[in-house]
């Protein structure tokens, strides 16, 4: 089946099917004449897919005439740093992210360094779909440069934002596992850059991906294997492009990737009292309840988006937010950058042991906790769509519950919520309960996932 994905952040599709070089050049093209030329950063992760990709895109933006600062292996987050240090209009990453290997994907990023804003991306897609691309002459083309050393001014900036004395002092050996994605030539600045001891899993630039490059805990279990016979303080987890980040405490649990914004919630607006109380914190309306459970403790208020970083991003411009994220494990920080970044996450839930004086565990055992139940039926995307238009008028499956629908519909009871959304990426719909009682959660999605299997 040929799975495409246009959207107004980017492109996504399977490589050697959907997502072929064509598409590539006429999109980058799309981008490069809706920038009109103007200069734009371009990095890719370690995907063996990536470098033919980045060729395309390298060409699209020329024909355009834009000037390119090619970044070459960069993690998305680090991009994303520096298109306003270079004064850019844009940049493009070249990442599938959390997707499998055979995936691929385009992120578009504005000038700010945040995912573009969906309403601009609508007009690259208009662009995109018309053909109407700027063909610059042969003496007008854009030029190519090589970045150099731009990693040390991000990690500078990192250690000026955290209390990189009170990390050195601690001298935590840390697991890390960033599936032989864009992040492995960086561990080790990064690791300098906080005196820490380093112990990777997964660091090899060898173009294919260790394992599924989602961060949850059926991918930690090499790290946890590595952290029982050699004692570190934590391990960490990321997606192929930096963006998203799960634990696993000293104690051998794999933390769900749904704790990431809660923990770093949680310290973040303790280390900002002042700020805390009546500011905001935006998440999407499937992330787990612990953060609005976190938010109200430290006086502070959660703005829900639809799901997907680039709403989150630009939800935290509108509202002035404090800190952003989703359950998948992304956190954007905007006092540092916009980008949803795993080396800050990582930083700051450093910081919070060591400034706190906490282990791993015991940051997690402070969150309120609750049971969190994954499902999924199977549908192409028109069925999934009517589906859920006709479970919108059932009472059933949501009595006693407030319903909603922002994006998919969403059911809020006072013990949990339930959430159904047509997939983006995938031909299903994905179903997420929450509750206090991990039975109740279960019963819930249950309950939902045979009535939409009877409507598909």
């Amino acid at each position: 089946m040929r799975t495409l994905r246009l959207a107004s952040f980017g492109i996504q599709g399977s490589i050697g099917d959907s997502l072929t070089p064509e598409i590539i050049i006429d999109f980058a093209a799309a981008f490069g004449t809706f920038l009109e030329g103007a200069p734009v950063l371009v990095g890719r992760d370690t995907r063996q897919s990536s470098r033919m990709l980045h060729s395309a895109v390298l060409a699209g933006l020329m024909s355009a005439g834009c000037d390119i600062l090619d970044f070459g292996v960069c993690p998305t987050p680090m991009l994303q740093f520096s298109t306003p240090r270079h004064k850019a209009a844009g940049a493009i990453s070249i990442s599938g992210g959390h997707s499998p290997m055979g995936n691929n994907a385009l992120q578009l990023i504005g000038p700010r360094g945040a995912y573009i804003e969906p309403i601009v991306g609508e007009t690259v897609l208009d662009i995109y779909h018309a053909r109407d691309f700027t063909n610059a002459p042969w003496n007008k083309l854009g030029k190519v440069r090589k970045a150099t050393d731009f990693a040390a001014p991000y990690f500078t900036r990192l250690a000026e934002l955290l209390d990189a004395a009170a990390i050195r002092k601690a001298a935590f050996t840390v697991v890390i596992d960033p599936v032989n994605g864009a992040g492995c030539r960086f561990i080790r600045s990064f690791a300098d850059t906080l005196g820490l001891r380093v112990l990777p899993v997964n660091d090899v630039e060898s173009g294919h991906l260790a394992h599924d490059p989602e961060p949850r805990p059926r991918n930690a279990r090499q790290a946890a294997a590595l952290m029982n016979h050699i004692p570190a303080h934590i391990g960490m987890i990321s997606s192929s492009d930096m963006g998203r980040l799960s634990i696993v405490s000293e104690s051998g649990e794999t933390a769900s990737e749904e704790y990431t914004l809660p923990i770093i919630a949680n310290h973040v607006l303790s280390r900002h009292q002042s700020a805390a109380k009546g500011g905001v914190v935006v998440t999407n309306c499937c992330t787990t309840r612990t953060v609005d459970d976190v938010a109200a403790k430290h006086g502070a208020t959660v703005t829900k988006t639809r799901v997907g970083q680039a709403y989150v991003s630009s939800a935290l411009a509108d509202e002035n937010g404090i800190l952003g994220g989703e359950g998948n494990g992304s956190v954007a920080l905007p006092e540092f950058s916009r980008g949803f970044d795993a080396f800050l996450m990582m930083g700051l839930i450093l910081e919070a042991m060591a400034v706190q004086n906490r282990r791993a565990s015991e940051l997690i055992s402070d969150l309120p906790r609750y049971h969190i139940v994954k499902r999924q039926v199977a549908g192409e995307a028109q069925r999934g769509y009517r589906a859920l238009e006709r479970m919108a008028g059932l009472d059933e499956w949501r009595a006693g519950g407030t319903l909603t629908s922002l994006d998919g519909l969403r059911v809020d009871w006072p013990d949990g919520w339930l959430h159904l959304r047509a997939s983006q990426t995938a031909p299903m719909v994905r179903i997420i309960s929450e509750a206090q009682s991990m039975p109740i959660a279960e019963a819930r999605a249950d309950k939902a996932a045979r009535l939409l299997e009877q409507m598909m």
